[in-house]
């Protein structure tokens, strides 16, 4: 089985030393998600959760991008983003746990790193004619998959000559994607989305007089900032997001396996050797 009160414990070293970070660069950052779900209805994790999920609004996301990376390699812990590693695929951050390995759901080929971790979602804003939403959507979608196309041939061996940018080097694809993504971001009248979110596009939206606001709120051990209009957001994403799944859906959903070989931060986590199988 996985101890997962050693990965929320890791996890919360780390959402402390992102928190301080941010707070010191002035960044605005919030809880999202399952998260933010997390803090209003049990003040902490969901008790089967297995992740942390923070956003931040794209100019901050790219601020983050700047002084993390550094400041957290001095306290164990590393950012995985394609401008920083190429061979990390995905258009969001993650910052992971030095001596820590996992094998996590749908990444179980990835050749980037890969530790116990928070998630980092940039926010974008959304453009509101639905045709101008349909083109967005689809094209990161195409990007997506060639993106992984890249990465992952076997997968996708029958699929690669039809992609519109089989012509294009990872580099160039990751900038497009980038573009895609940010296009609309001179308009702040739109709402925001996580176009990085595992729901459907449009799907975790942000209005824009909602942004801005947070209040904070108690999360295990921590004080973190959630969207002050927490109950829109989590019911246009969950709807009655209060109620409890039923027992058969209360499962961890990312972390398949882990491994600790080495782990020393102000939290005092006790290292462990042992490769722990999930809760099949």
């Amino acid at each position: 089985m996985l101890d997962l009160q050693l990965i929320h414990k890791i996890q919360l070293g780390i959402l402390a030393n992102v928190a301080e970070i941010n707070s010191r660069h002035h960044l605005e950052y919030f809880l999202t998600g399952g998260s933010a779900i997390g803090a209003v209805r049990h003040h902490g994790f969901i008790p089967w959760d297995d992740d942390i999920d923070i956003g931040l609004p794209r100019t901050d996301f790219e601020k983050f991008l700047q002084f993390a990376p550094a400041e957290l390699s001095d306290r164990g812990y590393f950012v995985e983003e394609n401008r920083l590693d190429p061979q990390y695929e995905y258009d969001f951050a993650k910052v992971m746990a030095d001596g820590t390995e996992i094998l996590e759901h749908g990444r179980e080929l990835t050749k980037a790193k890969n530790g116990i971790f928070i998630d980092v979602f940039p926010f974008d804003r959304m453009p509101k004619k639905q045709l101008q939403q349909q083109r967005q959507q689809e094209k990161l979608t195409d990007l997506l998959a060639e993106i992984r196309k890249r990465f992952y041939p076997d997968l996708y061996q029958e699929s690669i000559s039809q992609s519109k940018y089989a012509d294009y080097n990872l580099s160039e694809l990751y900038d497009i994607r980038l573009s895609t993504m940010t296009q609309y971001n001179g308009h702040p009248d739109l709402s925001l989305i996580n176009m990085s979110s595992p729901y459907q596009y449009g799907k975790e939206l942000i209005r824009p007089d909602e942004i801005h606001r947070v209040i904070t709120m108690k999360f295990e051990n921590l004080q973190v900032p959630v969207l002050a209009d927490y109950d829109a957001y989590l019911t246009r994403l969950y709807g009655n997001y209060m109620k409890l799944p039923p027992l058969d859906k209360r499962i961890q959903r990312h972390v398949l396996k882990v491994k600790v070989d080495s782990y020393q931060t102000n939290t005092q986590v006790e290292s462990g050797n042992d490769l722990e199988e999930a809760v099949s």
